[in-house]
């Protein structure tokens, strides 16, 4: 039996290293966001359609904090859905090691707070399984 193409989108995002101290970038979502408010997460966004990956991961870095980036190397990939299972919520993503070009953080309307903290604090404060294992690949991969 052939199953017809489906849809999805494709999100990257960022376990974002601090450029001279050993500490990682985490935001918190808005409490008014739509998908998962109000946990302490890396930055993830969806790519556009027909944009590079690696060029749409630094835009979203670009939007959601106001820092360049440096892409070191891929640490975990995921897949879910954003609500309902149905193609317009499927969503497969991968998350990437990445060193911030400067340490200031202007953050978008999508986070309300920041933190630069080590990995083991970053572990501490996260209560997302999946934010988790993202942070956990990069300490092993740290390592």
């Amino acid at each position: 039996m052939v199953k017809p193409p489906g849809r999805f989108q494709v999100s990257m995002g960022a376990i974002i290293e601090h450029p001279t101290e050993d500490k990682i970038l985490l935001l918190k979502r808005n409490l008014k966001a739509d998908f998962s408010p109000g946990i302490w997460e890396e930055i993830t966004g969806r790519i556009d359609q027909h944009e590079d990956p690696y060029e749409g991961l630094k835009r979203e870095v670009m939007e959601e904090a106001g820092i360049e980036i440096e892409v070191i190397k891929p640490l975990t990939i995921f897949h879910l859905y954003r609500g309902k299972k149905i193609p317009e919520n499927e969503l497969v993503g991968i998350i990437f090691w990445c060193k911030a070009k400067s340490e200031k953080v202007e953050i978008s309307g999508e986070h309300t707070e920041f933190r630069w903290l080590s990995p083991e604090e970053a572990l501490r404060l996260v209560d997302h399984e999946g934010v988790k294992n993202d942070i956990e690949a990069y300490i092993r991969e740290k390592a």
